[in-house]
């Protein structure tokens, strides 16, 4: 990948994480259904170059903190990282590796957000439980959340390399 579509490719996947990954401050309903979809463009870098992906992944975080320090911190730990590990595994080690590496990385995000930051929405629910169930219910949720990710994913993908949008 040459420097100049390096840059202009990582700059609208950028634009489109920081817009999603946002929504729930400027939108609080609706955006709390589209700040889900920050893992999309973040996984197409992954896909196209892991420099571009770690390069989409910290300038959105970046340019996050200025908008909401609390949406970073999720983009960092949940739905940033379930694009990362996604966008690197789907295509170079195939769908079962992606699934289960996406969901443990998904579940220890959960996990230091609930237990380490004190993320509210998952606080009051670890908080309500013992500590193995919330964990238990933490992995399972993010393993049925990765697979739909992963399979979604590859359909896309596969609809963008048929049209020739991504090589």
């Amino acid at each position: 990948m040459n420097i100049g579509r390096f840059i202009c490719t990582g700059g609208i996947l950028t634009t489109i994480t920081v817009l999603f990954q946002s929504a729930p401050v400027f939108l609080p309903t609706i955006g709390l259904a589209l700040s889900p979809l920050s893992t999309l463009p973040i996984a197409i870098a992954a896909v196209c170059n892991i420099s571009l992906c770690f390069t989409v992944y910290f300038s959105s975080a970046l340019i996050l903190i200025i908008v909401s320090a609390q949406e970073t911190i999720i983009l960092l730990f949940t739905t940033g990282l379930l694009g990362t590990v996604i966008g690197i595994l789907l295509y170079r080690k195939g769908m079962v590796i992606s699934v289960i590496f996406s969901s443990v990385a998904l579940s220890l995000g959960m996990i230091f957000l609930t237990y380490i930051v004190g993320i509210p929405a998952f606080a009051n629910v670890a908080g309500k439980l013992s500590a193995p169930l919330t964990l238990l219910i933490f992995f399972s949720f993010s393993l049925v959340y990765a697979s739909i990710w992963n399979i979604y994913f590859k359909k896309f993908m596969n609809y963008l390399i048929k049209i020739r949008l991504v090589s």
